[in-house]
């Protein structure tokens, strides 16, 4: 059996992190397609999987994407999957059109989230139709979360019979070995507090990219008014900086003058950053689940969510988190001033967290949930 798994970005490797290995492991070839990047590149090489590198481009491109296309076509042609699962706005659109040429290979159309949402105008329309498309072409589709599943039947971009969400959501699971509070990943924690200057302060944390849609410029208003009235605290940003959906750029640098916000960029292991936080705070303006949410609260730390589809799933609110009206400054700074006053109440909801991590979300799940799908469209 073959399997092809596709990402559009090296940086969406963390999607598919351990399911080359799971794969391997059941007697499965496994080739990753991908742009060319180190994160992929290291899972390849981690868990035995071939890679093979296609440059997707992330915003709309009639020439490159064209490119992109031939390509996976002449990909397709010379490899004769078994079955393909692809991800990911860009990578799924264009598998799922190679459809047409090669009706008897069955696809699967990883729906990550609708990044129409936050779109307006003709731009807003073009998106629509394109995951409208992927949805249509595909043989299924797997929905990060029940909550997104919702969302994109009541958009009429899926149709619920195709629609399935593996155990109780997530992209990937959560690996609860690796995002355990253990020993050593609590010392490196300190170990980095100690670095960046912050021992005996609270620390705000967020991990992913430093996009507008990702909610930041609403998380800094709110640390801003948090601090009025908190002087011992700090934000810091684990994640790279993009140019695309870009933050505002007089805030931009509002943001990196102030001596209490620290940018880390991009972090290949995140452990240590998530030890060192006393809370996670993801408040975008939308999500297909948000594992970042998951991990943290593997990790015993209390997250903060925008309820939105896709991001209230990873929470229980006031149990393992909060889930606050999106894009309001004022209702996530009283969210944060809560954990802030109530530091018994943070490891409460952390302690909560790892173990609705560890009963509900482990990768296995969801990998034993891909698995069976595959073998049951291969014997279609």
């Amino acid at each position: 059996m073959k399997i092809v798994i596709a990402i559009s970005h090296s940086f969406c490797a963390n999607f598919i992190r351990g399911q080359a290995r799971y794969l391997k492991n059941r007697g499965c070839e496994v080739v990753i397609v991908s742009a060319p990047g180190p994160e992929v590149s290291a899972v390849a090489d981690e868990e035995g999987a071939r890679l093979v590198e296609i440059p997707f481009s992330r915003e709309i491109s009639l020439a490159s994407d064209s490119k992109s296309l031939v390509a996976v076509i002449k990909f397709l042609r010379k490899e004769k999957p078994s079955i393909i699962n692809a991800g990911n706005p860009k990578t799924g659109f264009l598998f799922m059109l190679a459809k047409l040429i090669f009706p008897a290979i069955p696809m699967i159309f990883t729906l990550r989230g609708l990044r129409s949402d936050t779109l307006s105008g003709l731009k807003k329309r073009v998106v629509t139709f394109t995951e409208w498309l992927s949805c249509y072409l595909a043989d299924r589709v797997i929905v990060i979360s029940p909550s997104l599943k919702t969302h994109a039947v009541q958009r009429k971009i899926l149709n619920e019979s195709k629609a399935i969400v593996l155990g109780k959501g997530s992209s990937n699971g959560v690996d609860v070995t690796k995002y355990a509070l253990n020993d050593e990943n609590q010392q490196s924690g300190i170990a980095l507090r100690e670095r960046l200057g912050v021992v005996n302060t609270f620390v705000i944390g967020y991990v992913g990219r430093i996009t507008k849609d990702k909610g930041i410029e609403e998380v800094y208003e709110a640390f801003r008014i948090c601090r009025s009235k908190h002087e011992n605290i700090k934000l810091i940003l684990t994640g790279p900086v993009e140019n695309d959906d870009p933050l505002d750029e007089q805030l931009m640098t509002v943001m990196k003058d102030d001596r209490d916000v620290l940018f880390l960029g991009k972090t290949q292991d995140v452990t240590s950053v998530y030890a060192a936080y006393d809370l996670l705070v993801l408040y975008s303006y939308r999500e297909g689940f948000g594992n970042v949410a998951l991990e943290a609260s593997s990790m015993q730390r209390p997250v903060i969510v925008s309820d939105i589809p896709g991001g209230r799933d990873t929470t229980e609110h006031m149990k393992s988190g909060i889930i606050v009206k999106p894009r309001d400054p004022e209702a996530l700074a009283k969210a944060l001033n809560i954990y802030i006053e109530n530091p018994s109440l943070a490891i409460q909801h952390g302690a909560y967290g790892a173990r609705r991590a560890r009963d509900s979300f482990a990768s296995e799940v969801i990998w034993d949930g891909q698995f069976k799908l595959y073998r049951q469209l291969i014997k279609r």
